[in-house]
């Protein structure tokens, strides 16, 4: 393990110096590890490996503590706080001037760091897929790892096209002399068809095993099923997504409550992707974070979207009561969200009191919050693992892949059924004879709940096209209404690489519009 953290620092430092040098694309953030002693044996190779997953977890002890805000490394929940799900009052990552359109090319936190981290990665999986043919391994073995490193660089490059849209596609390391070099941006299309390709060579290369911190061939097709729904692929997400629900390798887990702490993340059937932890030496701030800072609130309008255990919303089901609000509601409430007078730790002299708490929205996280330790502190050690994806997501995506397609048929009532009456939940199934557009409305309902302050909300809203309406509704507990200009759709590219692209004569690399 020391080793590994050790390698760990070697490549993230590595990268940054790189990135400040020059810029977060021409430079090979691992060109200056000794060829005499390295890239020699598998060891090598399952070292160098891990510091490419190792990017998913932004903000452990490993890389600094101080980018616990940047929306990696246990503080993806920070993204919800751009959505009606979430708030913060908070400076950290700068998420609190995105969430109310305060963008420009030159805002730093999360509209730089998503582009930093995901090249330093991105440069990482490169450099790893020319070296691992210098190491002696068999056909399948060295196959299986070109798909992991496929996998994690396709994972980036998702993100990047996400936020981006055109994006500088580079898939073989840029030297240190080639400094110089002028890339352009490519168009998404391109990008989205390197990722799909990516993902392809992963999902038939990958060992079809329930995941155990590996990339496996059902992590790789889950998310091809979000690649293709992202872009509006339908029939190929809605197949994608079966072919893992056939090849059933994964499933439900038996509470839902066990997806978000240890140690009923360990071995559970139904996470396929996530960020892992194992303290000391590789540890996540997340308890900390959400529980010690209070730095994100949970916005009632979320908590008045959970239905009641008819099936109904609070404003049409009989069992809603004013007067005792979280009574009779759907369970993931309370595994979700602490609601006033809900213990925070393990005694009644942790109950929750928003005004004595500072938390002006009134609401505070549970899921993924430890209460065995609180009350936290800085150097409160998290093991928590960040899911990423898991087997609901691969129901829900089927349902709403196949519902455009081909309309509501009973495949996708029993998708979303699933999700519905999973143990510990219970609740009644979809009512019968949905039109396309009601079933619609109810799985973009169900994903709210289901994945609620898992960092989703954000991407959902963006591939409905709801960011622009839902957003300027939303009134924080500071009583300001947000704004979304639509240029916020998408992200502009940091300043400084368009000031570097300048410098080298590259007019290929322009700035998103508005910016």
């Amino acid at each position: 393990m020391k080793r590994l953290i050790v390698f760990s620092i070697i490549l993230s430092v590595l990268a940054m110096f790189s990135s400040c040098k020059k810029d977060f694309l021409q430079k090979d953030p691992l060109a200056q590890l000794s060829q005499n002693t390295f890239w020699k044996t598998q060891n090598d190779a399952d070292l160098a490996l891990a510091g490419c997953y190792n990017f998913l977890c932004r903000g452990n002890n490993a890389t600094s503590v101080s980018n616990a805000g940047a929306g990696f490394g246990g503080a993806y929940m920070f993204w919800e706080s751009l959505t009606d799900n979430g708030y913060t009052n908070s400076s950290a990552g700068n998420f609190l001037n995105v969430a109310t359109g305060n963008i420009e090319a030159t805002t730093t936190g999360i509209i730089s760091d998503a582009y930093k981290y995901s090249y330093q990665a991105i440069a990482a999986c490169n450099l790893f897929l020319v070296r691992i043919n210098d190491i002696p391994l068999s056909a399948t073995v060295r196959n299986q790892y070109i798909a992991e490193a496929k996998f994690i660089r396709a994972y980036h490059y998702f993100l990047l096209s996400q936020l981006y849209g055109d994006c500088v596609l580079t898939l073989k390391p840029l030297s240190f002399d080639q400094a110089s070099i002028t890339v352009p941006r490519s168009p998404k299309s391109l990008v989205v068809d390197s990722v799909l390709a990516d993902l392809n060579y992963a999902a038939a290369n990958l060992p079809n095993t329930p995941y155990s911190g590996h990339a496996v061939r059902g992590t790789a097709l889950a998310y091809k099923a979000k690649v293709l729904l992202a872009n509006g692929q339908y029939k190929e997400a809605a197949d994608a997504a079966k072919l893992v629900m056939t090849e059933n390798k994964f499933g439900l887990a038996g509470t839902y409550s066990s997806l978000f702490l240890k140690p009923g993340q360990n071995n559970n059937p139904e996470i396929m992707f996530s960020a892992r932890y194992s303290p000391p030496s590789f540890y996540s701030p997340q308890d900390w974070v959400f529980s010690y800072t209070n730095s994100l609130n949970v916005l009632k309008y979320l908590v008045d979207d959970y239905e009641c255990t008819d099936g109904l919303s609070i404003q049409s089901s009989p069992l809603y009561n004013a007067a005792t609000p979280y009574i009779n509601r759907d369970p993931r409430l309370k595994m979700t969200v602490i609601v006033p007078g809900d213990w925070r730790g393990t005694t009644a002299a942790t109950a929750f009191d928003p005004a004595a708490a500072a938390v002006p929205s009134g609401f505070l996280p549970r899921k993924g919050i430890d209460p065995t330790r609180f009350p936290t502190t800085y150097a409160t050690q998290s093991d928590q693992d960040w899911v990423l994806m898991r087997y609901a997501d691969v129901l829900l995506m089927y349902a709403e892949a196949q519902n455009e397609f081909s309309g509501p048929d009973l495949t996708v009532y029993d998708a979303v059924n699933k999700i519905r009456t999973r143990t510990g939940v219970n609740l009644p199934g979809l009512p019968n004879g949905l039109s396309q557009s009601d079933m619609r409305t109810k799985i973009r309902h169900e994903r709210r709940i289901e994945f609620a302050l898992e960092g989703q909300r954000f991407f959902d809203l963006k591939r409905w096209r709801f960011d622009r309406i839902i957003i300027p509704t939303i009134k924080d507990p500071n009583n300001a209404f947000r704004t979304f200009p639509l240029r916020d759709t998408i992200w502009p590219v940091p300043q400084s690489e368009i000031e570097i692209a300048k410098s080298v004569g590259n007019t290929g690399f322009k700035q998103n519009p508005g910016y």
